[in-house]
């Protein structure tokens, strides 16, 4: 519902306006707002009518803007771009659809979003009252308007490029992270026609990607190619809705993990290897020894904290999890045994707590190395 409030001077008046209860600015729209001015207006004055009147005429101008807006557009040939009307009982139309990337921007696992920067190509055959309502499945945000619409007829085929700004949605996996691949998806389908209707051909019109795409999306690698494919699915929001065709273009891009490398796990290991300088520290220094140690695991916590910042909170460990609770666990083994070598010193058994130390200085290092080629080999199996 719209409300449309006047001027001060006319507090007593407003006009209340179903956007959605017609589809176009018809007859029956003029005529309910003709009533609404004559009851609105009867204990007015002349001037206040005329503002009325002039409030109206504003109302109308707004009405039309906004159906349409709302309206699917398609300017073109009529054969193309003529009223859509039901297509059931007639042979389905088979209608070819093509992407070419211009641009990938603003990969974010945290809000499950990109950006793209494309082509959107469809073709098919004229039929009487058939015009495609294609729409983009995954899509959360579009730019108000296409940069670029054009419909055309050609060898008796009609086609309609389009140029689009899209911020659409994937469900990233996570679980090899930081040396993870992706798949970019865009889903087409039809939010007009159903797959008895309307069908989307085996191979697509175009399908292509921009060299300098692969070097501006900034830590990952691009793929050269785009993968299509399609199929029949029913929409699971809606019981008992007809079967739909969608068409799905995959872009598969793979993390750079230099970056996460460098920044996050160099740090770590080498927090890693000062805590495991304990073993070589007397055991009778336990005050040294347990600074070390805690200093070492506080360390190891800021760091997966600084890199869990910017993904999202998810079900499953990653790799990089995995590997972190190795490291803890490595920490944690390395002040155990640092408590209980000088147990055996407050015992008088100095010599024991030194071969402890000895075994350990080779025993953890080599545990650790066990546990992150397990971490890995759980991680690319799952």
């Amino acid at each position: 519902m719209r409300t449309l409030h006047f001027p001060p001077e006319i507090k007593d008046v407003r006009f209340t306006v179903d956007l959605f209860e017609y589809p176009t600015l018809g007859a029956r729209r003029v005529s309910r707002l003709r009533r609404a001015i004559r009851e609105a207006s009867a204990p007015l004055r002349m001037n206040q009518l005329r503002a009325v009147l002039g409030c109206a005429a504003g109302l109308l101008v707004f009405l039309t803007t906004a159906n349409l807006k709302a309206a699917p557009t398609c300017d073109g040939p009529s054969e193309c771009c003529g009223a859509v009307t039901d297509q059931t009982g007639k042979p389905a139309t088979t209608v070819s659809v093509g992407v070419a990337i211009q641009g990938i921007h603003n990969l974010d696992e945290k809000t499950g979003g990109w950006d793209i920067d494309y082509y959107l190509y469809e073709t098919w055959r004229p039929a009487p009252g058939f015009t495609p309502q294609t729409e983009i499945v995954n899509e959360i945000a579009r730019q108000e308007s296409p940069s670029f619409d054009l419909v055309e007829l050609k060898h008796g085929v009609c086609q309609r490029s389009r140029r689009l700004h899209s911020t659409l949605q994937v469900d990233y996996d996570l679980r090899r992270f930081p040396f993870d691949r992706q798949k970019l998806l865009v889903l087409v389908s039809d939010a007009q026609y159903a797959a008895d209707q309307l069908v989307y051909a085996q191979r697509p019109s175009v399908s292509d990607i921009e060299p300098q795409v692969r070097s501006e999306v900034s830590g990952w690698r691009v793929a050269t190619e785009i993968e299509y494919s399609r199929d029949t699915r029913r929409f699971d929001g809606e019981e008992g809705s007809p079967p739909y065709d969608y068409a799905t273009f995959s872009v598969l891009v793979e993390r750079r993990a230099a970056f996460h490398l460098t920044k996050y796990f160099l740090p770590l290991f080498v927090v890693v290897i000062i805590g495991l300088c304990v073993f070589w520290i007397d055991p009778q220094d336990l005050n040294t020894q347990v600074q070390i140690g805690v200093t070492c695991l506080l360390a190891a916590i800021a760091l997966q904290f600084a890199e869990s910042g910017n993904l999202p909170a998810v079900a499953y460990l990653t790799l990089a999890d995995r590997v972190y609770v190795a490291c803890y666990l490595t920490i944690a083994v390395t002040l155990v045994e640092s408590i209980y070598t000088h147990s055996l010193v407050r015992k008088g058994n100095h010599d024991a707590a030194v071969k402890v130390e000895k075994r350990f200085r080779t025993l953890i290092p080599a545990a650790l190395l066990v546990a992150i080629g397990i971490c890995v080999l759980l991680s690319f199996r799952s």
